[in-house]
C-alpha cells in the first residue's frame, strides 16, 4: 500500500485585498514610517470580532478612549476612528465589520501603526468580556496575549485592556533591539537585549520569540525549547514559538546526539506530535500551515492525526479540488480507506484530470484492503480502459480477480502483466501463485525459472518455491499419494537452489523420506525395480539434506535419520532382487 504522502504546493486562491494593494503603495512611496521625535508610536484600534457588529465597534472606540486617557501623545498616539474609517472606505471596505488578519495588517501600515490591537468582545450575564492580543505590524504572526478583561461595563473591560496594552508595550524597546541585532547576525547581543526586556516585563512573548530565535542562530536547541515552551503555555496559538519548537523538536529526532536516551527521543516525538496539532489550531484558515503540519504527521508515521485537519478544510471549502487531493493522500495513509474511496470520488468528479493511472491503482487497492475484490476489480478494469499500457492496473487487475476466486481470467490476465511488463517480479509472483492455485505446477517452476532469468529476487521466488513444496509434503502426508511427495521434492529442490534454507532442506529431507517408505512397501508387493530404485534415491535425498534442516529441526531430523538405515537392508534387498 502507499506509504509516503505525496502533496503538491497548493496555489493561493484568495483575491488579493484592496487594503493591501494600498499597503504596498503606501509602503513604497514613503522613504519610513518614522514617528516624529515629538510623539510616540502609533497604536491602532480597529472593530474588534463579536458576534454583534455595533459591540465589536462600541469596544473599539471605548479602548481607544481609554487608552488615550492612560498614556500621553509623548507615549503613544492612539489612531483616531476617522483615520481608520476613512482608509477603509477608501479601499471598499465597511466600517463596522472586524477584519481578517491580513488586511487588518495592511490597515496599520495605512495610518502608519507599528501596532495594532486584535479581539473578541462578547457579552457576557455580569456584562463584558473582551480578549485580545496586541499585533507588531512588522510580522503580523508575532503578538503579545493580553490577560482576558471583564468588567460590569464596557468601559471598564476596555480600561484593562488599555492597562495591559501599556504593559506590553515596555518589552518593545528591547524587542526592536533584539530584532536589528538578529538581523545583523550579532545573536550574543540579541540575547541580551532580549533578556533586558524580559528583566522589565516577564511575561513579555514578542521579545522571548526574539529570544528563542537567536538562541537558534547560536545553536542552543535546549534553550530553544525552554524559552518556546514558556511562549507556549502562557499563549498555545503563538506560531513562531510553535513553529520554532516544530523545527527544534525535529532536528533532535532526526539528529539525536550519540548516547542519547531513548526515553528522551521518544518524549520529543510526543512533545512534537502536541505542538502540531496546537499549530494547526493557531491558523486553521490558512491551508499552507495545514499543509506543512500534515506534512510532519506523514513523516512521523502519524498520518491519522491529519485526518481532522482535512476533513475540517473541506468542510470550509467545499469542491476545492486541490484539497481534495490533498484529503484523498491523506485518507490514504491514514488507512480510512472508506473515506479515502469517498473523497476521491468527490476528486474524481469536480476535475477529472485527477483520474489517472495512479489514482485507479490506488482506488483498486483502497477496495481490496477493504475486503471488496469486486469494487477493486472494477477499479482496476476502468483504468485499464482508460490507460491499456499501464503495468500497474493489468497487474492489479489480474491480482484482484485472483483474490476473487476468479482463477482462468486471474491467469489469463497475470499472463497479460507479464508481458506488459517482463521486467516485473510482483507479475511474475502473481502468476505462479494463480498457476499453484490451478495445479499447474510445471508451468509455476517454468514461471520461477523465467523470473530469475529476468531479476526477480532469489529470496522471494525461494519463498514462493517454498510454500508449494510445503502444500505439497502436507497434501502427500494426508492423501499418502507418492505423486504428492514427489511434487513436493521438485519444488523444495528449487527453493534451495534459488536460496538455501533450512526450512527448504528439512521439508526435502522429510518429503524424501515418505517417499522412500512409500515405495520400499510397493516394491516389494509388486516386486518393482523402478519402486525400489526410487525408495533407494530418496532416502540417499533424505540422508543428504536432513543433517542440514536439523540446524532448526533438530528433533524431527534426528528422528529420521535414525529410521532411515532400518529401511537400507530391505531396499538393497529389493534392489538386487528385482533389478536384473
Amino acid at each position: 500500500m502507499f506509504t509516503v504522502l505525496e502533496v503538491k504546493p497548493l496555489k493561493a486562491s484568495p483575491r488579493v485585498s484592496g487594503l493591501v494593494l494600498i499597503a504596498l503603495l503606501v509602503i513604497t512611496a514613503l522613504p519610513a514610517l518614522a514617528q516624529s521625535s515629538r510623539t510616540g508610536e502609533r497604536v491602532m484600534i480597529p472593530t474588534l470580532q463579536s458576534s454583534d457588529k455595533q459591540l465589536g465597534v462600541q469596544a473599539a472606540e471605548a479602548i481607544r478612549d481609554q487608552l488615550g486617557k492612560q498614556t500621553n501623545i509623548r507615549e503613544v498616539v492612539v489612531v483616531p476612528k476617522a483615520d481608520i474609517n476613512n482608509s477603509l472606505q477608501s479601499s471598499g471596505y465597511p466600517t463596522t465589520e472586524a477584519l481578517a488578519p491580513g488586511d487588518a495588517k495592511a490597515l496599520a501600515t495605512l495610518v502608519r501603526a507599528p501596532q495594532y490591537l486584535e479581539g473578541t468582545v462578547t457579552k457576557t450575564p455580569t456584562g463584558y468580556k473582551i480578549d485580545s492580543r496586541l499585533i507588531i505590524s512588522r510580522d503580523m504572526t508575532k503578538g503579545q496575549i493580553l490577560p482576558s478583561a471583564q468588567g460590569a461595563k464596557l468601559d471598564d473591560a476596555a480600561s484593562q485592556v488599555a492597562r495591559s496594552i501599556k504593559d506590553a508595550r515596555r518589552q518593545l524597546p528591547a524587542e526592536e533591539a533584539c530584532h536589528n541585532a538578529v538581523a545583523q547576525g550579532k545573536n550574543q547581543e540579541a540575547v541580551a537585549a532580549a533578556r533586558q526586556g524580559l528583566a522589565g516585563y516577564p511575561n513579555a512573548n514578542i521579545v522571548a520569540v526574539c529570544l528563542a530565535e537567536a538562541y537558534n542562530n547560536l545553536k542552543m536547541p535546549d534553550s530553544v525549547i525552554a524559552v518556546a515552551e514558556r511562549v507556549r503555555a502562557s499563549d498555545p496559538r503563538n506560531i513562531p514559538a510553535l513553529k520554532m519548537l516544530t523545527t527544534t523538536y525535529r532536528a533532535r529526532i532526526d539528529s539525536p546526539r550519540p548516547g542519547a536516551d531513548p526515553a528522551r527521543l521518544s518524549n520529543d516525538t510526543t512533545e512534537l506530535l502536541k505542538v502540531l496539532g496546537a499549530l494547526a489550531a493557531a491558523d486553521p484558515t490558512n491551508i499552507k500551515l495545514i499543509q506543512d503540519v500534515i506534512n510532519e504527521y506523514a513523516q512521523l508515521r502519524h498520518p491519522e492525526q491529519a485526518v481532522p485537519l482535512v476533513r475540517d478544510l473541506l468542510q470550509t471549502n467545499p469542491g476545492d479540488p486541490q484539497l481534495l487531493n490533498l484529503a484523498w493522500l491523506v485518507y490514504l495513509n491514514a488507512k480510512d480507506y472508506q473515506g479515502a474511496i469517498d473523497v476521491g470520488n468527490e476528486m474524481t468528479r469536480v476535475d477529472t484530470a485527477t483520474a489517472t493511472a495512479d489514482y485507479y491503482t490506488r482506488l483498486a487497492a483502497a477496495y481490496t484492503a477493504l475486503n471488496q475484490p469486486q469494487k477493486a476489480s472494477e477499479a482496476a478494469n476502468m483504468g485499464a480502459k482508460k490507460f491499456p499500457n499501464d503495468p500497474q492496473l493489468s497487474l492489479i487487475g489480474a491480482n484482484t480477480l485472483f483474490k476473487s476466486g476468479q482463477l482462468q481470467l486471474a491467469l489469463d490476465a497475470a499472463k497479460k502483466a507479464v508481458a506488459a511488463n517482463p521486467k516485473s517480479p510482483q507479475a511474475y509472483y502473481l502468476l505462479a501463485s494463480v498457476q499453484g492455485a490451478l495445479n499447474q505446477y510445471d508451468d509455476v517452476v517454468n514461471t520461477l525459472s523465467l523470473a530469475k532469468t529476468n531479476g526477480a529476487d532469489p529470496m522471494a521466488l525461494s519463498q514462493l518455491a517454498l510454500k508449494q513444496g510445503s502444500d505439497a509434503y502436507k497434501a502427500g502426508t494426508a492423501s499418502k499419494d507418492r505423486a504428492d511427495f514427489q511434487r513436493a521434492i521438485k519444488f523444495l529442490q528449487l527453493s534451495d537452489q534459488l536460496q538455501s534454507s533450512a526450512d527448504a532442506k528439512f521439508l526435502l529431507g522429510a518429503s524424501a523420506f515418505s517417499l522412500g517408505q512409500s515405495a520400499v512397501n510397493d516394491a516389494n508387493e509388486k516386486k518393482s525395480c523402478d519402486l525400489a530404485r526410487m525408495a533407494r534415491d530418496a532416502f540417499n535425498l533424505a540422508s543428504i539434506n536432513l543433517p542440514a534442516g536439523g540446524q532448526k529441526y533438530p528433533s524431527e531430523a534426528a528422528q529420521l535419520l535414525t529410521a532411515i538405515p532400518q529401511f537400507t537392508p530391505a531396499v538393497d534387498s529389493e534392489v538386487k532382487r528385482y533389478c536384473k
